[in-house]
């Protein structure tokens, strides 16, 4: 087999232990201390700290937010409030396998928040998934491998030093990876080098770039477009006592996120389907997300009322120059006021006139948003395991049945493609997180449009 020592010249250490004893119980066991290794990469020693629960990883956060203010490429996705709000609500039945890489100056260069979920496909029974703390629930975006801008080879160098010697894992998903990140073209590099089975699937994402007045960025949109945005707001302000705010204190929060989870809940109601937040842990992750985000003034929370009732919500937070559009409900009731519009255009009025140069749609398209004056961009999703296992026969199951879905989408009926496709909306719903299975499932079915 071929193994990182040969593939990227790093010296073997004499001893190594990283196993994590389960105790089969619902909450995973963990080392009471970090485990370490060290080994030698282009450019001098690299010290690998592996972290098996929150509270350990917590020591390194003062000098992780070093790296995030000096890599202006890393988003509100890879800050500790974000990923730790996660950890602390998705995070209590799974395995922590949290990387720290260091210098032999014990200076922290970069982390690679992994923790391993376990498939239970009938075809692939068990397998062990190494993730990104934050994927899996369908609620992050634009996660990341978290190194200092420079250290990206080395950092790569020591990781991949560690798939190889570990097994525990055998199937790594790395979700929703920016598709300008330095350290994962270095991780597909080694990848390629070192001959590993990997796949490399995108998906779309939508980021509106604003320029610096609200008359400027008007321009930019179409006749009609702008016509709507002057005339719905002016419509609602004569026919009910209008209202938009944002929320800012403590005390509002709770009432803000529960009439967001009842706005937006109420749409799929309407469609007989449970909705994002009929899930209480997506609720919880909320409630934890945007009290931190509060404290550090990230929170975008913003209600439109009309008569005194909210009837429009929009969830988002900003981070250094950009704005992220997450969530968003409105009354159907009012459907035909278009209160969601009305809400989205004084948020970008408001947002201009602070300095926002990016709203972020974050991933998926539709009309809806491309309104707005958007640009086309991606994610990647980068898998891969070793050669010659089961990981890697997973990833040519996959494969197979992406040049399978081209020719059934070429030569099925209507009927029997729109069947397929409602069985991967089905292993994907929403208003549920989503298992390693059904995602699998969906895998397999190679994101079946």
């Amino acid at each position: 087999m071929i193994t990182a020592q040969n593939c990227l010249n790093i010296s073997k250490p004499s001893t190594w232990s990283n196993s994590v004893p389960g105790n089969g119980k619902t909450e995973v066991a963990f080392s009471s201390t970090p485990s370490h290794k060290s080994v030698h990469v282009e450019g001098g020693p690299i010290r690998t700290t592996i972290y098996h629960s929150w509270k350990q990883l917590e020591e390194k956060i003062p000098e992780w937010e070093v790296i995030l203010r000096e890599n202006p490429r890393l988003s509100i996705f890879s800050t500790p409030e974000w990923l730790g709000s996660w950890w602390k609500t998705f995070g209590s039945n799974k395995q922590m396998l949290a990387l720290a890489f260091s210098n032999d100056s014990d200076e922290l260069l970069g982390l690679a928040p992994f923790y391993v979920d376990t498939s239970r496909s009938p075809a692939f029974a068990r397998l062990k998934l190494l993730r990104l703390i934050g994927d899996g629930s369908e609620d992050s975006d634009n996660l990341e491998l978290i190194v200092k801008r420079g250290h990206e080879n080395v950092c790569v160098g020591a990781l991949f030093d560690w798939l190889t010697t570990t097994s525990n894992w055998q199937l790594g998903m790395l979700n929703t990876l920016p598709s300008d990140s330095t350290a994962a073209a270095a991780l597909l590099q080694a990848l390629k080098s070192c001959g590993w089975k990997f796949r490399v699937n995108s998906r779309p994402r939508l980021t509106v770039d604003l320029p610096y007045t609200w008359d400027e960025y008007l321009a930019t949109l179409s006749t009609n477009q702008r016509a709507k945005v002057r005339y719905l707001r002016r419509r609602l302000e004569k026919a009910y006592k209008f209202r938009i705010f944002k929320c800012t204190s403590s005390e509002d929060l709770a009432p803000c996120l529960e009439a967001l989870f009842d706005l937006h809940q109420r749409r799929w109601q309407m469609r007989s389907e449970p909705g994002t937040f009929a899930c209480a842990s997506r609720r919880t992750f909320y409630f934890q997300m945007a009290r931190s985000f509060l404290e550090r003034k990230w929170l975008e929370l913003w209600l439109l009322e009309l008569n005194g009732r909210p009837v429009a919500a929009q969830f988002g937070f900003r981070y250094r120059d950009t704005v992220y559009s997450l969530q968003e409900g409105f009354d159907p009731r009012y459907l035909s006021d278009r209160v969601g519009f009305v809400l989205r255009s004084y948020v970008l009025q408001q947002l201009i006139s602070e300095g926002v140069r990016h709203y972020d749609f974050l991933a998926g398209l539709g009309e809806a948003k491309e309104r707005w004056g958007t640009s086309h961009g991606n994610y990647s999703d980068l898998h891969f395991a070793k050669p010659w296992t089961r990981g890697a026969a997973y990833l040519t199951v996959v494969a197979q049945a992406s040049t399978m879905k081209i020719w059934l989408r070429q030569n099925l009926p209507v009927w029997a493609w729109n069947f397929l496709r409602s069985l991967n909306r089905m292993a994907k719903a929403p208003g549920r997180p989503v298992s390693a299975d059904s995602e699998l499932v969906s895998g397999a079915l190679s994101r079946v449009r």
